[in-house]
C-alpha cells in the first residue's frame, strides 16, 4: 500500500507532471508566480484540494451505482464534492480561524483551479484505488508548487535579462520557457505529443 502511494506520487510529480505536461492550472500558476505573497497559501491550498478531492472521489467510484454513471455525470459529482469541500473549508476558516476575506478569496482561487478537477478524472481513467488516488493528488499538488516556483524564478530572470530582445522580455519569454519545460516533461512521460 505504501509503495502504491509513493509510486502514484512520484508518477504525478516527476514523470507525468500534470501542471506542465497537461497545462492544468497553468494560468493560475503564472498569476501566482507574479505575486510571491500569495504563493505558499494558494499552492498549499491547491495541494490540499487536489488530494482531498482525489481521495473522496476515488472512494465514491467504488460504489457500483456511482461507477455505472457516464463521464459527464462523474464530472458533475466531482464538482459537487469539490463544492462541499470548499464550503466546509471556508466555514472552518471563517468561523474557527477568524480569517479575513482575502484568505477566503485564496481558498476559492485554489478550489477552482483546473488541476483540482483534473486529478479525479485521471484517477477514474487510470482505475486507481484510493491509496493511489491520494498519492496522485499529493504528487500533483507538489508538482503545482514546483511549477509555480520554476515559473516565478524564470519570470524574474527573463524580465531583467539583457540577453533577451525587448519585444520578448517578460511574458513572451515566459511562455516560451513554459513551452520548453512542457516538452521536457512530455518527453519524460514517454507519451506521444500527437494523439
Amino acid at each position: 500500500m505504501i509503495f502504491a502511494f509513493l509510486n502514484a506520487s512520484v508518477f504525478a510529480l516527476l514523470l507525468q507532471n500534470l501542471v506542465f505536461n497537461g497545462g492544468f492550472g497553468m494560468s493560475e500558476a503564472i498569476r501566482i508566480a507574479t505575486k510571491p505573497k500569495d504563493f505558499f497559501p494558494i499552492a498549499l491550498l491547491v495541494a490540499f484540494f487536489t488530494s482531498t478531492t482525489a481521495a473522496i472521489c476515488s472512494a465514491l467510484d467504488f460504489i457500483p451505482q456511482i461507477n455505472a454513471y457516464s463521464t459527464s455525470i462523474h464530472l458533475a459529482i466531482y464538482c459537487l464534492v469539490l463544492a462541499v469541500i470548499y464550503l466546509v473549508s471556508t466555514a472552518i476558516i471563517t468561523l474557527l480561524m477568524k480569517r479575513n476575506k482575502q484568505d477566503i478569496h485564496r481558498v476559492g482561487m485554489a478550489a477552482v483551479n483546473t488541476l483540482v478537477l483534473a486529478v479525479p478524472m485521471i484517477n477514474r481513467r487510470a482505475a486507481f484505488d484510493i491509496v493511489e488516488s491520494i498519492g496522485l493528488g499529493i504528487g500533483a499538488g507538489i508538482a503545482f508548487i514546483i511549477a509555480v516556483s520554476l515559473i516565478g524564478e524564470a519570470e524574474e530572470k527573463l524580465t531583467h535579462s539583457d540577453s533577451i530582445a525587448t519585444p520578448f522580455k517578460g511574458k513572451p519569454a515566459l511562455f516560451i520557457y513554459i513551452a520548453l519545460i512542457s516538452l521536457g516533461f512530455a518527453g519524460l512521460s514517454g507519451q506521444s505529443l500527437f494523439v
